[in-house]
């Protein structure tokens, strides 16, 4: 591994330097910004550098844009409807997410192994006869979604609405820019190997999406699902309401860096409601999954800031009128 590719542009002790604005602590590997909690840069470099097989699986989105409900789906599809594991198992052990867990993770996973990124293209593992599901969100919800997500995340800095959005539009987040991750998954729309869904037409029709997964994954899948049965347990069990009953757990005191972040993971992924002890506490990871409770956030002046900055970096692009700029009137 190339030490010029990590680079710690800050950390926990210097968040509230210079400016007194509050930030993420960060770190940087081959130029994208990721959050420095749970991270081991060889783990993501390896990941970066894994090659897939023909049988792999990437379920791949831009953080908060409807990733937990994707791999859901993906379960219960290629699982019939049965019953699910717990959100904690499914993100780490049954759909580990890579840059957390590391490729080791899917050694022992049954084929087809199915996997979870938040890369863009260009740093995600590819191969054109590996299978690439992505959603995409509105940039609206997906900013107050993931605002609401930094806040419970360990040893995050508290910040208000305003203070995040400043963040978020300069890509100073984990997973760096929104656009531009989008942008560099929209240009392969269309490509085979790859399924590019939208978070809104998935609450929309579920059915539909349901359907829309099946087939690419397998015509096996495809006829699964045609059955009634199947397909309604498929629906129920990745149905917002039901993720959030089952719950999400992160230990009361763990350490989120370095090489004990790695077993930490794999901790967490052991955990549901019926075995998790006064060492671990649930936290908010299922909040709202509604399409258009950023009203409840944005102010005027800032839909009006974020409209031009979408303006901006969509100006050009193959994604120029995938959303246009909203009105500006709020909940608030």
């Amino acid at each position: 591994m190339a030490d010029e590719h990590i680079q710690f542009p800050y950390n926990a002790r210097d968040m509230n330097k210079a400016d007194d604005e509050p930030k993420y602590p960060l770190i940087k590997i081959r130029g994208l910004n990721l959050p420095e909690f749970f991270i081991v840069p060889e783990v993501v470099e390896a990941v970066m550098d894994y090659k897939p097989t023909k049988d792999d699986i990437f379920i791949v989105t831009y953080p908060k844009c409807g990733t937990t409900w994707t791999q859901f789906l993906v379960w219960e599809i290629m699982h019939k409807g049965a019953y699910p594991p717990s959100p904690n198992q499914i993100m780490f052990q049954h759909i580990p997410f890579l840059e957390f867990t590391g490729i080791d993770a899917i050694k022992n996973l049954p084929k087809p192994r199915v996997m979870k990124t938040h890369l863009p293209f260009h740093l995600q593992p590819y191969s054109p006869s590996a299978k690439y599901i992505y959603i995409v969100r509105n940039p609206w919800d997906c900013s107050v979604s993931y605002y609401h997500h930094h806040q419970m995340e360990p040893g995050m800095p508290q910040m208000e609405f305003d203070q995040y959005l400043k963040l978020f539009m300069k890509g100073e987040v984990g997973w760096g820019d929104f656009f531009d991750h989008v942008l560099s998954w929209f240009k392969h729309k269309n490509d085979p190997n790859v399924l590019f869904l939208t978070y809104e037409d998935m609450k929309k029709n579920t059915r539909k999406v349901v359907l829309q997964i099946a087939k690419f994954l397998g015509e096996s899948y495809y006829q699964d699902v045609q059955n009634e049965e199947i397909m309604e347990n498929c629906i129920k069990h990745s149905n917002f309401k039901f993720l959030k009953s089952l719950g999400m757990f992160f230990p009361t005191n763990v350490n989120v860096q370095g090489d004990e972040a790695v077993d930490a993971i794999k901790q967490i992924g052991e955990v549901d409601r019926n075995t998790v002890d006064e060492t671990y506490k649930e936290v908010v990871f299922f909040r709202k999954g509604e399409v258009g409770d950023w009203r409840n956030h944005f102010l005027q002046d800032q839909i009006k800031i974020f409209n031009a900055h979408l303006i901006n970096k969509l100006k050009g692009t193959e994604m120029e009128n995938f959303w246009k700029p909203v009105e500006e009137e709020t909940s608030l």
